[in-house]
């Protein structure tokens, strides 16, 4: 890994640690670097990482990228040590395990680091315990909240103090849910004489009542069955009305008397008691005995509830914890994802006598479903391609991964636009699920003959402005691809002219919306072209992202922004 120290002029320096595959430079606020510097471009350059090398690729600034006091052109391979000027920005590359300057000097961007689930699994060793009961006793009742005398009652009970030590222990020790589970079953077996012990949690968006842990004092045959019986009576007494439960005979008690489950099973003591945080009941411990009469007492409740309490505290915060991972590690594969979708997007066009051009993708969400290419087939030769898939995220990413490597492999052999793109269309009929779609632009230009043969499956039709001021939609093709498997595509084909400019776009450009859910419509497009004739593709490109961050204002964007722009230089 290396880091970046930023100084600009008149800014205090800073520190950015390269922890992505791609990072983008430049004065927007789109880019993972932004600099305030006025001589910056607003997409200026960008840092590519292919395992332990790094590539700098100037992205079509107006004042050029400089590496050691050398403008560069291509891609350029960089090194800790290096010394790179973007404007007036100087950005020095060093090894991050090199010594980092004082932190009065400036920020340092870092990147959180989650502990992996092993290390926050693992149990440590439980020593003896502690001899300071009445600490112990302290932490249960600021955890559990249970009343003063109810915690009095319990310190004149010697024989529970190693329990509720244990108890407290047990809220601290680091554990997966399973483990927290059967530990808080294990600790109810050391402080109350019951034979049998069920500890059920809500579950789904039903709340469903499920058996987590079902143990036995005294191994039973099925006692592995998670499908335990208990009275409805007694669930709804502590899961509906969030009671305690306590009767040291069952089959007599007039509350469940009748009940067929207690019948049935022969069980005399009975305790449950609510899993309960923030006064929400999350499931019920229950305990009983089925040989036993009077078994359980007051102080056992008590004991009972306490564990409960504090269990519940516990419970919640093991299943937010675990939360927490699982969403870090779904965030860590949108990353991975995300990197390998930027790879796909080409970094610069090949060269192309006579034109200048550009392309940029900025997707809603980590990743999504928009793409384009420069595909080159001669040195005069080039495809230009621009697809919108259905839908957003993580689907839409995949389909989007199918339709560049097709693209490409289709335009080795494919005579024609249109032979390319009724190709393209019959794989992915046969290979996407119904509901999904593509729409396609997709181009070829002849340098040579400056003209730009074409096919439009369903996309909103790139704009041509010519520099005379006429605009030409590009309108002609066909359907969507992957809508129908047999269709007829048809071609068009337009001249380029000097000054000439083609804009091909998403239509989460066009239709980006602003805090009054006004859109920003193809004619704003066109506008910034007109207003900017002497401009390159690249100053273009950077002037339609001016334009829309000053409409969209504090407004998210609502879909993917993808745009292309090909001007015919002389």
């Amino acid at each position: 890994m290396i880091k970046l120290y930023i100084h600009t002029p008149g800014q205090p320096p800073w520190t950015a640690e390269v922890s992505k595959r791609r990072v983008t430079i430049g004065r927007s606020v789109r880019n993972d670097i932004c600099l305030e510097d006025p001589f910056a471009s607003r997409l200026h350059a960008e840092l590519r990482v292919e395992g332990d090398t790094y590539f700098l690729s100037d992205l079509g600034s107006a004042n050029g990228t400089f590496v050691n006091g050398q403008r560069i052109g291509e891609t350029v391979q960089v090194f800790p040590g290096d010394r790179i000027r973007v404007g007036e920005t100087v950005i020095d590359i060093q090894s991050a395990k090199e010594g980092s300057p004082p932190a009065e000097e400036g920020r340092t961007v870092v990147t959180e680091v989650i502990a992996s689930p092993e290390t926050l699994r693992t149990r440590p060793e439980r020593g003896p315990v502690t001899s300071d009961l009445l600490s112990v006793i302290e932490t249960v009742r600021n955890a559990a909240g249970a009343k003063e005398e109810e915690l009095e009652a319990i310190e004149h009970r010697q024989d529970l103090f190693a329990v509720m030590s244990k108890v407290g222990i047990a809220l601290l020790s680091p554990s997966s849910l399973d483990e927290v589970l059967n530990q808080i079953v294990d600790l109810i077996f050391e402080g109350v004489p019951a034979d049998r012990a069920f500890l059920l949690l809500r579950e789904g968006s039903d709340g469903e009542l499920v058996c987590k842990v079902a143990s036995y004092r005294y191994p039973q045959p099925g006692s592995e069955d998670r499908h335990v019986r208990i009275s409805q009576s007694i669930v709804q007494e502590v899961i509906g009305r969030g009671q305690a439960v306590l009767t040291s005979d069952a089959q007599q008690d007039e509350r469940f008397r009748g009940q067929q489950s207690i019948v049935l099973s022969g069980i005399r003591s009975v305790m449950a008691v609510p899993l309960s945080i923030n006064q929400q009941v999350i499931g019920m411990i229950y305990v009983d005995s089925p040989v036993s009469v009077n078994v359980f007492t007051e102080d056992d409740l008590r004991l009972l509830t306490t564990i409960a309490s504090v269990a519940a505290i516990k419970i919640e915060n093991v299943r937010l914890l675990e939360q927490r991972i699982e969403n870090e590690r779904i965030k860590q594969q949108l990353n991975s994802a995300r990197d390998i979708q930027f790879r796909l997007l080409p970094v610069n066009p090949p060269p192309i006598p006579h034109y200048d051009m550009t392309g940029i993708s900025f997707p809603c969400y980590e990743v999504g479903g928009d793409y384009y290419d420069f595909i080159k087939q001669s040195d005069h030769r080039l495809i230009i391609s621009l697809g919108d898939v259905s839908g957003k995220g993580m689907d839409a990413a995949i389909l989007m991964s199918s339709l560049h490597a097709t693209v490409r492999a289709q335009a080795e052999t494919s005579q024609t636009v249109a032979e390319l793109v009724s190709r393209v269309n019959r794989y992915l009929y046969q290979s996407t699920p119904s509901n999904k779609f593509v729409t396609l632009f997709c181009g070829q230009l002849d340098a040579e003959k400056h003209v730009l043969r074409y096919t439009n499956a369903g996309h909103n039709p790139p704009i041509l402005v010519r520099r005379r001021g006429e605009i030409i939609d590009l309108e002609m093709g066909g359907l969507p691809v992957g809508i129908a498997q047999n269709v007829n595509y048809e071609e068009g084909v337009v001249e380029f002219e000097p000054g000439d400019v083609l804009i091909i776009y998403s239509d989460g450009i066009s239709e980006a919306l602003n805090q009054q859910e006004e859109e920003f419509t193809r004619d704003r497009l066109i506008e910034v072209v007109r207003e900017h004739p002497e401009s390159s593709a690249s100053q273009l490109r950077d002037r339609v992202d001016e334009s829309l961050l000053h409409f969209m204002g504090t407004a998210s964007p609502v879909d993917d922004m993808t745009l292309v722009i090909v001007k015919r230089t002389d």
